[in-house]
This record gives structure tokens, C-alpha cells and sequence, in this order.
């Protein structure tokens, strides 16, 4: 069902298209929208009003014609995708709904976004997992690491923002959890993880002599690795296992599939992801090539490394499932 857009009664505020971009991203600020989200908003409005060379005219001159003109000019770059355009016209649009709720613009009207092909988002196969979690045999401190690292990642499925910002104490040894204090939507997070998950942990923590203070993943010098460092970590060492994918997020989208097709548990799944409601759940899976159904256990030690499966009561939670 179409939404409409409701029409504006108020007289339109004198102000200028560059005045009203200062303005809606110092609102996006206050409604505590992540660093990275306002940089795209940046990136892409800044490319409508540059290319429509509409920064000194007024924002209530911006119309539905300017829009349609940036998206023709957009399409006839052969370096951006369909996709690139969509992300582009998706942040616009934000903004020029902004405008119109702000009553910078009388008019309304609504917005569409270009049509694309969807691809199905790649993840690690079975037998990259196998050989990037099988324990290495002799390795330096940074490959061993990485390896924790990526143990980590697959076992919970946590985003490489969240990952780098835990630290030692975030670890509650006896419940089986690891507690996120802030996730990308701004809240505390829980996470289960399971008994192997744990025994590497702590293998590591004793190794690197960390602290309860340490950053989990730090330097030599206890410094927290930064997110440039742990993906040339990742990239080096994926290469020493033969395998040529390198992106950590994909760690996230084959935790995702791999912990629905053997759950079933949307529920549990949209939990762990962070989303906020299991229809984005549902999306997230479908650009996995899965479709949304129910069943049982979700260990990737066990499956990947070869482990043997304990089973930990607490509360009826089986942690050998996250």
C-alpha cells in the first residue's frame, strides 16, 4: 500500500538549500544517528545540490523534476551501479521529506526510487569455514589473533564495530554471555556463546596477558586495534588459508544464514542480529538467497573445527546454540 504524503498547511520558511543541509544533518546529530549514516547523507545530498547547482537557491525551490534530472545524470555514469543510485536516491529522498515535514517546501510530493537487480549477498562457504576456524597449528601472535577474531565473529555474529569495542570485563564467564554495552542502535546488547567459544577465549586472555580493562582486541601495547588493522589481519590471514574472500562482514551474513538454516528461529535470529523488527530480519535473509521457516543447534566449533558437542544447562538456554 502506497503511503501518501501529507500536504503542508504552513508558509514555507525562507532558507536556502545549503542552510537547510546544515540544519537536517545537525537534526539527524541530535537524534543520535551514527557518524557513518551522516557521512552518506553527506556524501549523497551533497551530490544532488552540486549537480543540480542548488546550494545558493532557496529550499523551497528544490522540486520533483530536480530529483528525476540528479537520477538521469546518476544513470549515465558508467562507475556507479544501479544499486550505488538506489543508496544515492534513498538518502535524498530522506532529505527532501525532511524539507517538505519542516515546511520548507509547500509542495508535496512523493519520490521513487530506481528499480534494481538484487544480488544475493556472498557468504563463506563450509569448507572456508573449516579451514579459517581449524586451530593453526604454528602461527605468530597476530595470525593467532585473528584467528580468535574470527572465531568470535562467526560464533556471534557481531559487527566489526561491536567486536573492537568489548573489552576483557564485557566477558561473564559463568553465565555463558558477553555483554555489548552499545550496539549500532545505541543499545546494550547480549550475547550466548558456547563452552569451545569460551575455552578460546580464555586461552587467548591468559596468552596476551590482558586485563579486565584491556580492549579483548588490542596491540602489544594494549592499544585497541583499529578497524583498518583487524582487516589487513583478516585479509593476510584468510590468504595464508588459502582463502581468497576477505570481508569480515561477510562473517556476519554467514553467521545469519548458517544459524537460521539450522534453527529455524527468526525470532532468536532477529535478537542476535539487533534488528528492530523481524521484517527486516526476513529482508536481511532473502538477500541471502534464504527463505524465511523452524529447528535445532547452531555451534560452528562443533560443525567447522571438528569440536565435541557439551551441553551447558542455564535457564533452558543450551549455549552450544548461539
Amino acid at each position: 500500500m502506497k503511503m501518501k504524503r501529507r500536504k503542508s498547511t504552513l508558509i514555507q520558511k525562507p532558507i536556502t538549500a545549503r542552510q537547510a543541509y546544515d540544519e537536517f544533518l545537525q537534526d539527524k546529530t541530535s537524534m543520535n544517528v551514527s557518524p557513518q549514516t551522516l557521512s552518506t547523507y553527506g556524501l549523497h545530498i551533497s551530490s544532488f545540490l552540486s549537480i543540480r547547482n542548488l546550494w545558493d537557491a532557496k529550499a523551497s525551490s528544490i522540486s520533483k523534476n530536480d530529483y528525476q534530472q540528479w537520477i538521469e545524470v546518476l544513470q549515465m555514469d558508467s562507475a556507479k551501479k544501479d544499486v550505488t543510485v538506489a543508496s544515492y536516491c534513498r538518502s535524498v529522498r530522506v532529505f527532501i521529506y525532511w524539507l517538505q515535514d519542516n515546511h520548507y517546501i509547500s509542495e508535496t510530493y512523493s519520490l521513487k526510487i530506481p528499480k534494481y537487480q538484487k544480488t544475493i549477498k556472498v557468504c563463506y562457504t563450509d569448507e572456508e569455514l573449516s579451514l579459517l576456524l581449524k586451530k593453526p597449528e604454528k602461527c605468530s601472535e597476530v595470525q593467532f589473533q585473528t584467528w580468535v577474531f574470527i572465531n568470535l565473529a562467526c560464533a556471534t555474529g557481531m559487527r566489526l564495530s561491536s567486536i573492537l569495542s568489548l573489552k576483557v570485563s564485557d566477558i561473564i564467564w559463568k553465565e555463558n554471555l558477553i555483554y555489548l554495552q552499545k550496539s549500532k542502535n545505541k543499545r546494550a546488547q547480549i550475547f550466548f556463546v558456547n563452552n569451545e567459544m569460551l575455552a578460546i577465549l580464555r586461552n587467548y586472555i591468559n596468552l596476551f596477558e590482558l586485563t579486565e580493562n584491556d580492549s579483548l582486541f588490542c596491540s602489544a601495547e594494549k592499544v585497541r586495534l583499529s578497524k583498518r588493522t583487524i582487516q589487513n589481519n583478516v585479509e593476510n590471514y584468510n590468504h595464508s588459508r588459502n582463502v581468497k574472500k576477505t570481508s569480515i562482514h561477510l562473517f556476519r551474513h554467514t553467521f545469519a544464514k548458517n544459524f537460521y538454516t539450522q534453527t529455524k528461529d527468526i525470532y532468536t535470529l532477529a535478537h542476535i542480529l539487533g534488528h528492530s523488527s523481524i521484517a527486516t530480519t526476513e529482508n536481511y535473509l532473502r538477500d541471502l538467497g534464504v527463505n524465511p521457516a523452524d529447528a535445532t543447534a547452531y555451534n560452528p566449533q562443533l560443525i567447522y573445527a571438528g569440536k565435541q558437542k557439551r551441553r551447558h544447562r542455564r535457564s533452558n538456554i543450551k549455549t552450544d546454540d548461539l
